[in-house]
C-alpha cells in the first residue's frame, strides 16, 4: 500500500512538472505592450534570460540594456519588481505569452507580452524618412527639443527638458511619415507619436503613464537650444554655503564643514532614487568621482518618498546599488517637496537632480 502510495505521489509530481516545462515561459526577446486609459498601447522590448543561478530581464532601446533581476516565478505566476521608481509586474505567464498589470503607487495599467518579437511596432521602418535631427517641439504649455536618430533600421533619441530629458526612446518612422516612439524603464513610461511633413512635425500627441495625454506640434530646428540650466537655480542673497548635516546610510552626520570635505571641491547631488534622471547623473558623477578623487568629493543628498529613516534608506539604497555609487548618500529626512525646508540657502529649486559644486575653500 505504501508503495503504490509512493508511486502515485511520484507520477503526480512528474506530470506537474512536465506541464509546467510545457508552459513555462521561453528565453529569448518578447515584445510587451502597457495599455493607457484611453486604450493606446506603449510597447517595448525584453530579453528574459535563465541564467545558471539566475533570472534576469533586460529591457532593451536600441544600443542600452536595462537589467532587472529581481524576476521570481511562482507556478505559473511571473514577478518583476523593477530596481527603482516603485513599479513591479504581477503576471501569469504561458510559453510565448504574458498577461497582467504594471502596479505603481499610483496607478495600474494592464499588461501583455508576446515572445519572439524584437520589434516596437508592427509598422516597418522606412529609411530615409527625416526624422533624424533636432526638433523645437511645443508641448502642452512646454517648449522641449526632440533629438532623434536613424540607423535604417529604427530611430532612437529622447527629448530634452530645462529640468531633465525623457530618457530613451525607439520606434520607427513608417510608410506616410509617421513617427512612432516609446520609452519604458517603470520610471518613464511614453509614447510619442507625430506626423512628419517636410520641415514640419504635425498631430504630435505624447501619452505619459497610465492616463497623461499632451498634444502639440513643431518644426525641425538643428540649432535649438534650453534655456541656461546655470541661471534657474541659485544662491540666496547673503549665502555662500550649503549649512546641512544629514546622516549617511550608516547614521553618521555629515556636513560640508567636516574635515575630509577642506582643500577639495565637493559636488553635492540633490537626487532620488524614484526620478531617472538621477540614475544618469549618478552614474556620470560615480565616473568623476573615481578619476578625481582624492582631490574632489561627491554627496548624494537623498529626497525620497517617505521620511521615515529606514524606509528612505532602503530606497536610496536601491539608487546605490543600481548605479554603483561609492561616493556617501546621505538621508535627509525629507520628502521632494520639503528641499527648501532642508537646504533653505537654496533658490529657486526647480528640478531632480540639481547638482551644487562647492569649491576648495567651501563657497
Amino acid at each position: 500500500m505504501k508503495r503504490s502510495l509512493f508511486i502515485a505521489l511520484v507520477l503526480s509530481i512528474t506530470l506537474v512538472s512536465c506541464n509546467k516545462s510545457a508552459n513555462f515561459p521561453q528565453g529569448g526577446v518578447w515584445r510587451g505592450s502597457l495599455v493607457t486609459a484611453d486604450s493606446a498601447v506603449i510597447p517595448f522590448n525584453f530579453e528574459l534570460k535563465f541564467l545558471e543561478n539566475d533570472t534576469v530581464i533586460d529591457i532593451i532601446t536600441g544600443d542600452y540594456r536595462y537589467e532587472v533581476k529581481n524576476v521570481n516565478f511562482r507556478g505559473d505566476s511571473l514577478f518583476i519588481t523593477m530596481p527603482l521608481f516603485s513599479s513591479e509586474f504581477a503576471l501569469k505567464a504561458g510559453k510565448s505569452s504574458m498577461t497582467g498589470s504594471l502596479i505603481r503607487s499610483a496607478y495600474t495599467m494592464p499588461f501583455t507580452a508576446v515572445a519572439g518579437v524584437n520589434t516596437r511596432f508592427d509598422d516597418s521602418h522606412v529609411a530615409g524618412s527625416g526624422a533624424a535631427g533636432r526638433w523645437q517641439i511645443t508641448l502642452g504649455d512646454k517648449e522641449i527639443i526632440g533629438e532623434f536618430a536613424d540607423n535604417g533600421k529604427s530611430v532612437t533619441g529622447s527629448f530634452l527638458t530645462p529640468t531633465g530629458d525623457y530618457r530613451f526612446f525607439e520606434g520607427v518612422a513608417a510608410n506616410g511619415g509617421k513617427l512612432m516612439l516609446s520609452c519604458f524603464d517603470g520610471g518613464f513610461i511614453r509614447v510619442f507619436t507625430a506626423d512628419i511633413d517636410g520641415d514640419t512635425l504635425k498631430n504630435i500627441v505624447m501619452r505619459s503613464g497610465f492616463n497623461s495625454v499632451e498634444s502639440g506640434s513643431g518644426f525641425r530646428n538643428e540649432n535649438a537650444s534650453l534655456p541656461d540650466a546655470y541661471s534657474v537655480t541659485g544662491m540666496k542673497r547673503g549665502y555662500s554655503t550649503l549649512g546641512f548635516s544629514f546622516p549617511n546610510m550608516n547614521g553618521v552626520p555629515v556636513s560640508l564643514s567636516d574635515e575630509r570635505f577642506k582643500n577639495r571641491v565637493t559636488v553635492v547631488q540633490i537626487s532620488g532614487s524614484w526620478c531617472p534622471n538621477c540614475l544618469d547623473e549618478s552614474r556620470f558623477l560615480m565616473e568623476m568621482y573615481e578619476k578625481y578623487s582624492p582631490s574632489m568629493e561627491v554627496i548624494c543628498l537623498a529626497f525620497e518618498r517617505s521620511d521615515n529613516f529606514e524606509t528612505a534608506k532602503s530606497e536610496a539604497g536601491k539608487l546605490a546599488e543600481v548605479a554603483g555609487i561609492g561616493y556617501d548618500v546621505l538621508i535627509t529626512g525629507h520628502t521632494p517637496a520639503k528641499v527648501r525646508d532642508a537646504l533653505p540657502e537654496l533658490e529657486n529649486f526647480r528640478a531632480f537632480p540639481t547638482t551644487v559644486i562647492v569649491d576648495k575653500k567651501g563657497l
